[in-house]
């Protein structure tokens, strides 16, 4: 997929496979501010994923869900370790949130 110019294989393969995301669960940590708030984690069922130009060159990508959607600059976010079952993002300010499929999502709660 490319956006701006570029093309971004990681990303783009979650938009290319959305069909296996879509009624699975989105659960958003927050970042650091909310976590000193005690905010605590939000949860919603995933209705697409987007990976949208971001300024003149960037990219943005996003987990679009029913209630709220979850996102980063490509240039700030990426994947980190977690639990199994789930890909877990990291974006700026420490903002983290994670996806499971849905029939993963049925099986396991």
């Amino acid at each position: 997929m490319e956006v701006n110019g570029k093309t971004y294989p990681l990303w783009s393969q979650f938009v290319e496979q959305q069909e296996k995301w879509i009624g699975g669960t989105l659960e958003d940590f927050g970042d650091s501010f909310d976590r000193a708030m005690e905010i605590g984690k939000l949860t919603t069922e995933i209705t697409g994923i987007e990976l949208n130009p971001n300024g003149e060159t960037g990219a943005f990508f996003q987990v679009v869900g029913k209630d709220f959607t979850c996102g980063f600059s490509v240039e700030y976010g990426g994947i980190r370790a977690g639990e199994e079952g789930w890909i877990t993002f990291s974006g700026y300010g420490g903002h983290t949130w994670r996806i499971k499929e849905k029939i993963k999502a049925d099986k396991n709660e």
